[in-house]
């Protein structure tokens, strides 16, 4: 009796485990069916890929080859081919790098957090606008917006795909040595570098700068520093 109440136990054991495996009948079609596309976009800085090369911290350079900013995970990355998936550079004495095209030259520095007015968690890689001087830096933002994110048995029927968002900051270094977040309004910077307020108003008046162009940003750092 002992032995055939614990055959009994198995027998119902195994079947429940059965029934709560979707896909115990040897189908997986029985199992979910994941209608969701890869994300939109990509986390780079350009779809394109540029002739680049990396900076050591001592000023040498690595050799040119297919490179990009992974602006999502705030890395260098690189292709060994045309159709080479992307690798990301695991290089920590890479201090910075230079992007090329046809028609664009971009320096990235990587910047320590503790050098921006209101400290940041870690160290970034920063478009320098206009080298040698590095009185205007850009800082680009990725985020993956993803409707699904709420998790699985919320979403598992969610036909919605995510997509990869770009922001953009915009940065300007005070005489206190420190970057300062800014915005392309006349007002804001003005507000910024208050220790020369005036004297920036009337230079703004005179060359009639009207903020579209983030250059218009350099020529005004340019112009502060030699006040």
């Amino acid at each position: 009796m002992k032995n055939f109440s614990s055959t009994l136990l198995l027998i119902i054991l195994c079947l429940t485990v059965q029934s709560q495996n979707p896909t115990n009948s040897g189908n997986l079609s029985d199992g979910f069916k994941i209608t969701r596309s890869s994300p939109k976009g990509d986390p780079f800085l350009s779809s394109e890929w540029y002739v680049g090369y990396g900076i050591n911290k001592d000023g040498s350079t690595t050799r040119p080859q297919q490179m990009n900013y992974d602006i999502y995970g705030n890395n260098l990355v690189y292709k060994t081919g045309t159709n080479g998936e992307p690798m990301k550079l695991l290089d920590d004495s890479i201090s910075g790098f230079i992007l090329k095209d046809k028609n664009t030259e971009l320096l990235f520095s990587k910047i320590e957090g503790s050098k921006f007015e209101k400290t940041k968690r870690e160290d970034r890689y920063y478009h320098v606008v206009s080298p040698p001087s590095n009185y205007v830096i850009v800082e680009y933002i990725k985020d993956l917006n993803d409707p699904n994110a709420s998790g699985w048995v919320s979403s598992k029927d969610n036909t919605l795909s995510a997509e990869y968002e770009l922001d953009t900051n915009y940065y300007i270094l005070n005489r206190a040595d420190q970057y300062v977040e800014v915005r392309l309004k006349r007002n804001h910077i003005l507000k910024a570098l208050k220790d020369r307020k005036d004297q920036l108003k009337t230079y703004i008046d005179s060359n009639n700068i009207d903020f579209e162009s983030i250059l218009d940003l350099v020529k005004i750092l340019e112009y502060y520093y030699t006040l």
